[in-house]
């Protein structure tokens, strides 16, 4: 992988008092969530629980400091849907106020405005850190997980904000993933069908692939969901926990043993959408999407091999 092109000078300088960081990312409906509640066993890192971002979003972070969007449109957005949004389908609610009180966020906001023009980059990051860091304060860890899925497609902007981070990258084998991400929206909204769902996937890894390329390879690190369920489990396991520098610790470790495996993941779940020509049809697809993914030297098409033989008419 190549190495992050920006300079210290170009990046935000890490606070003596923030958390340790892990961001995690995939491609939506690719495990980021089991994988962050695991690590968030560990005694030195808090798990933020939903997806915050502000960071990543359209109209968040990277256009922000583009020029896409304007500071006072930000901080709107992020008064508005960032902080608690409604989702109908699921007649629930999603956003930071499950978080951060309403008169925190709008000191934080507050602050960040009177910052940004002279020092945006820093005031970036001194609003995430605002938000989130009692998170991890408050339990008494060291560290913060968050597991937005964009987290690695916007890597070349985490990395400038936070360069003392380190990546997540979540992989699932596409037809489920793809399976997943259709079921989840209902027909109300695209994909609506198999075809749709595996180019919806594809689209997705090619741009975390880009976003990953931003991202010092000391700090990298793709797992296969599939491999830590059941294909190749406790070594999977390890080497996670070793890239991270996390220690063993039984409250993690029985996580991973008792909610991560056998029947978890609804591996397959994409053969129960049709009979025999579906599926060669799916394959088929599947296997030509890999091949592109091998020709381009796109990250995390091995372990997508591997589960594919692997799994091989089961």
């Amino acid at each position: 992988m190549e190495q992050s092109t920006a300079s210290a000078e170009e990046r935000a300088e890490p606070d003596v008092s923030s958390p340790d960081l892990i961001f995690i990312g995939g491609t939506g409906r690719s495990g980021t969530h089991v994988v962050a509640r695991m690590l968030g066993q560990h005694s030195s890192y808090e798990n933020v629980p939903n997806e915050v971002r502000f960071h990543v979003d359209p109209g968040g972070f990277p256009d922000l400091l583009a020029g896409r969007t304007t500071p006072g449109r930000f901080v709107k957005r992020l008064r508005g849907r960032w902080w608690r949004e409604v989702i109908l389908q699921r007649m629930t609610t999603k956003g930071l106020h499950r978080h951060v009180g309403r008169e925190a966020l709008d000191a934080a906001a507050e602050a960040f405005l009177r910052r940004y023009e002279a020092e945006p980059e820093a005031a970036c990051r001194e609003l995430f850190l605002t938000l989130l860091g009692p998170l991890a304060a408050n339990a008494g860890k060291s560290g913060l997980i968050e597991q937005s899925c964009d987290n690695i497609a916007q890597a070349p902007t985490l990395v400038r904000l936070f360069p003392e981070a380190q990546f997540v990258h979540v992989v699932r084998d596409g037809r489920d993933a793809a399976a997943s991400r259709v079921a989840q929206a209902r027909w109300l909204a695209r994909p609506r069908t198999m075809k749709q769902g595996l180019r919806w996937w594809e689209e997705r890894m090619r741009r975390i692939d880009a976003g990953s390329r931003a991202i010092p390879e000391d700090r990298y690190i793709a797992i296969s969901l599939d491999e830590l369920i059941d294909l190749r489990r406790l070594t999977t396991y390890k080497r996670l926990r070793r890239f991270l520098g996390l220690k063993q610790e039984p409250t993690m470790r029985g996580t991973f043993r008792r909610e991560i495996g056998g029947g978890q993941g609804n591996v397959g779940r994409w053969r129960r959408k049709g009979g025999e020509r579906f599926q060669a049809e799916v394959d088929t697809t599947y296997r030509e999407i890999l091949a592109g993914f091998e020709r381009d030297g796109i990250n995390g098409v091995r372990m997508l091999k591997r589960v594919l033989d692997g799994r091989a008419g089961s």
